[in-house]
């Protein structure tokens, strides 16, 4: 099958590139270069429908998105012309095609009030980062072969990386995490076993695509800490507030994920079975 990744230099595009390619035929298209990047070319610009053309791929796996929450806050249009409008273009070749697409999107769709927030739950998100990636969501189901996976707090060992638990690994100085904001950290590989197991069995529609483990921040890095041997004394415990972050964030957002785990049949790894697996890599 030829499968092509949006944001393939990116966390996540790559995880996915490498997670695919023994299996099937895989491109990658980025702004940046990379051994994932097949493509170099920004999906905002009108003209990628050359580029899709050019690649022909039966799936189109869009996981490029400017996600820097603060940043996308204070630089809407810029977001908007990444998230929204880079996704329109994707989804319009899709449609003249009749090809299926898979969107990464996100858990911050969801205002954070209430936790366990599931496919059937309210949208309402309190971000600017959120808002373009509900609109991005609501051009994907215009296709008629979509797929949607809201994630969030994705981590992995990507050596260069930021992610969560990159940021753990590295820090040497006093860490300041917050105890009030709760969600539902993500293996990548098993976002990648997702994304893998949809495209085996063809599978539709919306999906929360989390981790089992409803969990705040600060225990998810006390958690880590632990597994890594990491000292803990440097790992200062506060509230959100107390961070002075630019945009909102949706702090009750744990989520369920069981729709897509029973639809797949697959048994999830607990957050502890993930790091440790990590550690054991390394």
């Amino acid at each position: 099958m030829k499968i092509l990744i949006t944001g393939s230099a990116g966390f996540v595009g790559k995880f996915i590139f490498n997670y695919l390619k023994s299996e099937n035929q895989v491109y990658g298209i980025s702004r940046r270069s990379s051994e994932t990047t097949t493509h170099s070319f920004d999906i905002s610009n009108i003209d990628i429908s050359r580029i899709l053309n050019e690649i022909a791929p039966d799936v189109i796996i869009h996981s490029a998105a400017l996600t820097n929450v603060d940043y996308s806050e204070e630089h809407q249009d810029e977001a908007w012309k990444t998230n929204v409008f880079g996704t329109e273009n994707l989804v319009k070749w899709c449609k003249e095609n009749d090809k299926k697409m898979i969107y990464i999107s996100t858990d911050y769709v969801y205002s954070g009030e209430k936790n366990n927030y599931d496919e059937y739950s309210e949208t309402n998100p309190v971000n600017y980062y959120g808002k373009t990636k509900l609109e991005a969501e609501n051009l994907v189901k215009k296709l008629n072969n979509w797929v949607i996976l809201r994630s969030t707090v994705i981590f992995g060992y990507d050596k260069l990386g930021t992610n969560f638990l990159m940021q753990m690994l590295n820090f040497k100085e006093p860490k300041k995490i917050c105890d009030d904001q709760i969600s539902n950290p993500t293996d990548v590989n098993v976002l990648c076993e997702y994304v893998r197991k949809i495209i085996e069995k063809n599978i539709k529609g919306l999906f929360v695509a989390t981790g089992p483990e409803t969990i705040n921040r600060y225990e998810f890095a006390i958690l880590i800490a632990d597994i890594f041997g990491l000292d803990k004394n440097l790992i200062l415990k506060v509230k959100t507030s107390e961070l002075n972050q630019k945009a909102k964030r949706p702090l009750n957002n744990g989520t369920n994920s069981l729709k897509i785990r029973n639809l797949l049949d697959y048994n999830c790894p607990t957050l502890r079975e993930s790091l440790e697996k990590i550690k054991s890599r390394l």
